[in-house]
């Protein structure tokens, strides 16, 4: 049987984000929205804020100046750096029922064609940006034919509109484009509506529980779907607080994170597993020292592979601040289903399985120090309203529980499919479980890609099932062999691990590409060789599988979605054609 959360989200069943603002507008407009602390010119801080009162005010500004340019159900795409003119432009394109698809701003020193492909795609009728990125947006907005669409600027908007915006909201409307970061392949507009957007911010609300008294911390950037429904949605339907820094604020001095929640006592915060190991990294003993951490009862991790080194490392290295391992809520998810799938709601729950068991598609239960131990953080239960269910990818069969299968997923908050991709919409939208006979049951379910398992009603998750490397027969997860080298390789402290499939003479071979930090180069002791036999005798202990090469790159060099991710397969096809190489210079 398929996991279930509860059947109904308790609470209002109808609705809109839209009218849950302009209803806290009405009845709380003096309450915060939203915080915004620049770093930019001042490394304290600056603050800036909006009430739910002049939120409104000035979503229905921007709603007014997209409709001069735009017809209901065109599309407009938001360009601008993140702050609170983002989230004006954003939250008017809803008023407006215009469609909106959130990117970043356009980067001088950074490819821009991811950008101009999502323009192409969705094909916008004007952008919305500030005078900061006005001329590059401009720029990047010139049509194949010479024309320029027209440019919106957030940052000279009215601040008392008359009017009240646009059309009345319906839940089915697509609400905005959620383009995928392309890890697997080209970047795809995912059709999210109104409906499915108001679930998804409900569905993690009731699973933490979260009330107008809460605050919200964090730097996840608007354009991905992690940083938009948590740090912007959710808060908003229960209308709470948020307090947000820029990802590259967070990224330059990761305190500034923590600091915010100690000074302004947030009680929800969440990030990539990542951002957790560079916290352990390069906070400071002093500047934990100044940290309270006590009011956080949540820290969602999501977005990325959850790691129980990460997990029980930050714990160590915050408790004395108040930071307890209960307070980790790991998560899955994916844009295709408005982000959440399952959470954790009382704490990170790490179990280990033995590795050539899970290989063979069996999760078996071991000890946490057996030889092939592979420790998994759990990513908890489906959200309130969500069915999820563990099938075997070629006949759509479900499993039983403790067997590895790809995860499918049916609720509120799945999406209505890819924008103008009719195919890839049916393929990956509009699965049906199968039984034994051939018949179908039950309803319609999302393909996610993802291989996992069911375990004493957790969902453990695997990897990617189209980055599997399978060598003589044997699955091999990527994302657990890049775990081994990075442990392996920990004096060299990488930047990132890929672990890919190569073809070879006698089938694919396993490689191994470590991209090094430019802040810190290899230890004078330690040379090219020995770091290579140090990776090759780890990964063989602990996955029993020789590998073919051990690549070391210069920082920057492993191609990377826009939030982070290795593309696997873009590792892989740059090692064919010769370009993905040793630099020398690196070492």
């Amino acid at each position: 049987m398929p996991l279930s959360g509860p059947e109904r989200l308790p609470g209002e069943a109808a609705g809109d984000l839209v009218t849950l603002v302009r209803r806290n507008a009405a009845t709380a407009g003096s309450a915060p929205a939203f915080t915004f602390v620049e770093y930019a010119k001042d490394r304290r801080g600056v603050p800036t804020g909006l009430s739910y009162r002049q939120l409104d005010a000035r979503a229905r500004a921007a709603a007014e100046a997209v409709l001069r340019h735009c017809a209901p159900g065109d599309r407009a795409a938001v360009l601008a750096p993140q702050g609170l003119d983002y989230l004006v432009g954003f939250l008017g394109c809803l008023y407006a029922g215009v469609i909106a698809v959130p990117l970043h701003a356009p980067e001088a020193y950074r490819s821009n064609d991811r950008l101009r492909g999502i323009l192409r795609d969705s094909a916008p009728a004007c952008l919305l940006t500030v005078a900061e990125s006005v001329e590059a947006v401009r720029e990047l907005g010139r049509t194949d034919l010479g024309d320029e669409l027209p440019v919106v600027r957030l940052d000279e908007l009215p601040r008392t509109p008359a009017a009240a915006g646009g059309p009345p909201v319906r839940p089915e409307a697509p609400a905005y484009l959620q383009y995928t970061s392309g890890s697997t392949s080209s970047p795809r507009g995912v059709i999210v509506s109104h409906g499915n957007l108001l679930a998804a911010a409900r569905q993690s609300s009731v699973r933490s529980q979260l009330v107008a008294e809460d605050v919200i911390v964090s730097w996840l950037p608007y354009f991905h779907d992690l940083g938009l429904i948590t740090g912007v949605a959710m808060p908003l339907s229960v209308g709470a607080h948020a307090v947000h820094l820029s990802p590259t604020a967070f990224i330059q001095r990761p305190h500034r994170w923590l600091e915010l929640v100690s000074r302004h006592r947030g009680t929800w915060t969440a990030a990539p597993n990542f951002a957790l190991d560079l916290c352990v990294r390069r906070v400071t003993a002093e500047q934990r020292a100044g940290l309270r951490l006590d009011s956080l009862h949540t820290l969602c991790n999501g977005s990325e592979q959850v790691r129980p080194k990460s997990v029980v490392a930050f714990t160590e290295a915050f408790a004395p601040c108040g930071f307890t391992l209960s307070g980790h809520a790991p998560g899955y998810g994916l844009a295709e289903a408005t982000l959440g799938v399952t959470t954790a709601p009382d704490g990170a729950v790490i179990r280990s399985f033995d590795r050539d068991a899970v290989a063979r598609g069996t999760a078996l239960p071991c000890d946490a120090d057996a030889p092939r131990a592979w420790g998994l953080v759990g990513c908890g239960t489906p959200l309130p309203g969500l069915h999820v269910a563990v099938a075997d990818p070629g006949t759509g069969q479900e499993v039983p529980d403790g067997t590895v299968g790809e995860i499918w997923v049916s609720g509120p908050n799945v999406a209505a499919g890819y924008w103008r991709r009719p195919q890839e919409t049916a393929d990956t939208f509009g699965a049906v479980l199968t039984t034994a006979d051939g018949g179908a049951t039950g309803p319609v379910w999302l393909r996610t890609g993802d291989l996992g398992f069911l375990s004493e009603k957790e969902l453990f998750l695997t990897g990617r099932r189209k980055d599997l490397v399978i060598i003589d027969g044997r699955n091999h997860y990527p994302g657990d062999v890049e775990a081994t080298v990075t442990d392996a390789l920990a004096v060299l402290e990488p930047a990132a691990v890929a672990a890919f499939a190569a073809p070879g003479d006698a089938g694919e071979r396993l490689v191994i590409a470590v991209e090094l930090r430019r802040a810190r180069r290899a230890r004078p002791d330690l040379t090219r060789d020995e770091a290579v036999r140090t990776a090759r005798r780890a990964v063989s202990v602990h996955h029993g599988v020789d590998v073919a090469e051990v690549v070391f790159v210069r920082p920057g060099a492993l191609p990377k979605t826009s939030s982070g991710k290795i593309r696997r397969g873009s590792c892989a096809a740059a090692f064919a054609e010769g370009s993905l190489y040793h630099d020398e210079t690196e070492w």
